[in-house]
């Protein structure tokens, strides 16, 4: 039986909460009807599902995660076909992912995407 739009938006927004609930002051929010995470009001990384509200800004993304790249690694990662700047800022550094061939996706790979994005908008610690 296929899974709905909803069921595999869910199945991969439930993979990035587990990532992103590791991160120390890492919060859960939304913005434009999208799930949103942050730490204090630095954020580091959107989910967009086939299932999101529409909007025009995200209406060529479908299923994705949107986050904060390593400035190191925005040439790098910019050459790899996979990545494209983000309709959410990606001139400020923001890059997307697409996740609807969710058996491709490298779940280890969005966690390190994941903890970078949030290592530049966490606070330091001595």
């Amino acid at each position: 039986m296929e899974r709905s739009d909803t069921e595999l938006d869910d199945a991969a927004l439930d993979r990035i909460r587990v990532i992103c609930r590791r991160f120390a002051g890492a919060d859960e929010d939304e913005l434009q009807d999208r799930p949103l995470f942050r730490v204090g009001r630095r954020r580091c990384a959107i989910f967009n599902g086939r299932s999101s509200p529409p909007r025009p800004r995200w209406s060529s993304s479908g299923r994705s995660l949107h986050f904060l790249a390593d400035p190191d690694e925005i040439s790098a990662l910019g050459e790899d076909g996979r990545f494209t700047r983000s309709p959410h800022h990606g001139d400020r550094g923001w890059l997307a992912i697409n996740l609807d061939d969710q058996g491709a996706v490298d779940w280890d790979e969005i966690a390190e995407l994941l903890e970078s994005g949030y290592r530049q908008v966490a606070p330091r610690t001595p």
